[in-house]
């Protein structure tokens, strides 16, 4: 019995110093930020479902948290008049998992350019009216500090921000290729953050997506099946599927 005991105990302390070397080998590798190009195709939206996904040239893009208040926001475009000038957008990968990513979406309107109409929607949806100083100058070059001048007029702005955050999958031809397109694509930066040893801890699974003749996008997987339908921010439309 006293053998059978310490052949367990040795057993158990071997796997747990295997287990343990794994989760050495994450904390300790060195993570280091590289950012890559990314550019956007394609937006699918899914309200019931809670879901929107960023179609890239690399990756797709999966978003399932943050994306209720961001999808009402984007069914009031044509009354916003969202435009290009209107959005800064940036993303970054999960420090230890890559396949975890999010994305920050900012638009800024000013408050000089909006009808009535516009700001009343903007004020009922809690947007932040943001003030600051106008700069007695501006500073195109960047070559001297620029200058406010204080109890002044104010530049007012309403800002939206949205934070979604979701997963990234490899990006395949055959999904890319039948998509509904932007007309005009959107180029952003994503910061991915790497290890300097590569592991199977971190590898990106296939896209889940895959496209119908007769319902479009959908995702598959678990049993389910969801359908998607395409929207577009502002100004930017959709070009007809080739088939």
């Amino acid at each position: 019995m006293k053998k059978l005991f310490l052949s367990i105990t040795t057993l158990a302390m071997v796997i747990f110093l295997s287990l343990g070397c794994v989760t050495k080998q994450v904390w300790t590798d060195k993570v280091k930020s590289e950012p890559y190009q990314e550019r956007i195709i394609s937006f699918y939206n899914n309200t019931e479902e809670g879901k929107i996904i960023f179609i890239g040239e690399k990756y797709h893009y999966i978003f399932d948290k943050g994306t209720k208040e961001f999808s009402e926001f984007v069914e009031a475009k044509k009354r916003l008049n969202l435009k290009e000038k209107h959005l800064e957008i940036y993303a970054t990968t999960g420090r230890l998992k890559k396949e975890e990513v999010s994305v920050h979406l900012g638009f800024e309107f000013k408050k000089e350019e909006l009808t009535q109409e516009q700001k009343n929607w903007l004020e009922q949806h809690n947007k932040e009216l943001l003030k600051i100083p106008k700069p007695i100058e501006e500073n195109p070059n960047n070559n001297r500090p620029v200058v406010y001048e204080p109890n002044q007029i104010e530049i007012e702005n309403y800002i939206a921000n949205y934070q979604l955050s979701g997963k990234r999958y490899q990006a395949t031809p055959q999904v890319n290729s039948q998509v509904v397109k932007l007309k005009n694509p959107i180029n952003i930066e994503v910061t991915e953050f790497r290890t300097e040893k590569k592991s199977m801890l971190y590898k990106i699974a296939m896209t889940p997506l895959s496209v119908t003749a007769d319902v479009g996008l959908i995702i598959i997987g678990a049993g389910a099946v969801v359908i998607y339908a395409p929207f577009g921010l502002g100004y930017w439309a959709y070009e007809s599927i080739t088939k």
